[in-house]
């Protein structure tokens, strides 16, 4: 734009360029008025509102209103500072990345959608707790959400129980999704249940309903004519965000301190060195959740890859890998490369009553002869400092995190960019795809040769029509079947 400006005010839709998907935020009239009662009953002891619905109906964009509306009510005689929410969809988490799972205190009116607030550290949205699924859906392990749920609740019990809270929940609401639900609400005994639909399925309604034992009201889904992007792509807007994310503490103008981001690839960062062997090893071990490789494919399966990083706040942590009574040390093994590998034949987790997670890290390297791993994360210095202070482990959780190949992409792109050319289109394709990335996504990075790209670790070029071959893709097992089934 002229005079170097990089963005315009958008009044309304139509004000909106081009080709740019804009959709205006419509409250109906349904909404206002559960709204209106809501507030009407925030300053009584009944302030759980749990909202859950089919995907894509609406759950956060309602929460998102609930929690601005009790921040900014006129309640002088108890005015509401703070709200806690407890956001159990780790695949669209809103303050906390993608494949967690978190109990959030909000002091500020939230207007951003949530790529914009993804620190950990962010005084305005102060993440209380926090577990890792080590996946985007509760599908892969749904007793560890359970377990999850029930610790954050009991820290909002001890620590926020004043605050009103608000309950949001992943779109799963068929089969063992519906399940799940019906034993939070169980546990949780919410004051109002919320289901985001009014065209069922009917069954549905009808066993939360009979779960609830409070209230219990339908509203209709958000309306949407249109969706710009899928699912995966707001993630890895997210999982963008997080990592190129800080909090800026060293300008004493900013106060409190805000969140900030750099512009430079992520490959620019320079990464911490973690030795992972010797009597400084900054790691107690590395643990697999879901699929279980061998140790001779550890480092080749976490290399480039997300994980998540684990303060373990106790030897019960591991109770599910060992009997506490009998061996109190969990078994750590080592691998040719002489990583700490922590087996886990029968796929369990570690209990989150002992233990939280303190941020995701990105595996950018291994060096084998120095023994350690170069990792980038956003979670500062100090953090880590302190926990190994105070004489606590660190456990490494791999997963199925989505393939971050925005992260491998970024400096391919950048360079691009500065050459201006744009004779060459590149397609890039994730072979974990799933459901919401089935479509191929193009880019137009510029006019970059196969011997730049050779250079970047894993990325395939694919020059005009060609196509990745049948069954390069992974496939995707059900595991939840039969899962409350005792025959």
């Amino acid at each position: 734009m002229a005079g170097g400006q990089t963005f315009q005010i958008i009044v309304s839709s139509s004000d909106a360029p081009r080709r740019c998907v804009i959709q205006e935020l419509v409250s109906p009239p349904e909404w206002n008025k559960k709204l209106a009662s809501l507030l009407s009953i925030s300053g009584t002891g009944q302030r759980t509102t749990f909202v859950c619905g089919p995907k894509s109906a609406g759950k956060s964009t309602f929460s998102r209103l609930l929690t601005n509306r009790l921040l900014t009510s006129s309640n002088a005689g108890n005015p509401v500072k703070r709200v806690a929410l407890l956001d159990l969809d780790p695949g669209q988490p809103e303050f906390a990345p993608p494949g967690t799972v978190s109990l959030v205190c909000v002091s500020n009116p939230n207007f951003g959608v949530p790529f914009t607030h993804t620190a950990f550290d962010d005084p305005s949205n102060t993440i209380l707790r926090c577990h890792s699924l080590a996946s985007v859906t509760p599908a892969s392990a749904p007793d560890l959400l359970v377990s999850c749920a029930t610790d954050l609740y009991d820290t909002y019990q001890k620590s926020l129980r004043t605050c009103p809270l608000i309950i949001n929940t992943p779109g799963w609401i068929l089969g063992t999704g519906l399940d799940l639900l019906v034993e939070l609400i169980t546990r949780i005994r919410p004051a109002e249940v919320i289901y985001m639909s009014e065209d069922g399925p009917a069954d549905v309604v009808d066993v939360l309903k009979n779960a609830t034992k409070n209230s219990f009201s339908m509203l209709p889904s958000q309306p949407s004519e249109f969706t710009s992007r899928t699912a995966a792509h707001f993630r890895s807007m997210q999982m963008m965000s997080y990592y190129h994310s800080h909090i800026d503490i060293e300008n004493k103008r900013l106060r409190p301190p805000r969140v900030t981001w750099s512009g430079h690839a992520i490959s620019s960062a320079r990464p911490f060195v973690v030795s992972y062997h010797g009597n400084n090893s900054g790691i107690f071990g590395i643990i697999s959740y879901d699929y279980q490789c061998t140790p001779e494919l550890l480092a080749a399966s976490i290399n480039g890859s997300i994980l998540a990083m684990v303060e373990i706040e106790g030897p019960e942590a591991f109770r599910q890998l060992t009997d506490i009574t009998k061996t109190p040390e969990v078994a750590v093994t080592r691998t040719a490369e002489d990583l700490p590998f922590i087996p886990n034949p029968n796929d369990a987790t570690l209990d989150p009553q002992y233990c939280r997670t303190i941020g995701l890290v990105l595996i950018r390297g291994l060096d084998l002869k120095r023994k350690c791993l170069q990792v980038i994360t956003p979670t500062p210095y100090a953090s880590l400092e302190k926990i190994k202070f105070e004489e606590r482990n660190i456990v490494l959780v791999h997963g199925r995190f989505d393939t971050p190949y925005w992260a491998y992409t970024e400096d391919l792109f950048a360079k691009s960019s500065q050459e201006e050319l744009v004779d060459k289109e590149v397609h890039i394709t994730d072979e974990e795809t799933s459901e919401d990335e089935s479509r191929e996504e193009k880019a137009q990075p510029g006019g970059t040769d196969h011997a730049m790209i050779s250079t970047i670790p894993w990325i395939e070029v694919l020059d005009g029509s060609q196509k990745r071959p049948v069954g390069s893709r992974v496939w995707r097992v059900r595991r939840d079947l039969g899962r409350h089934n005792t025959d």
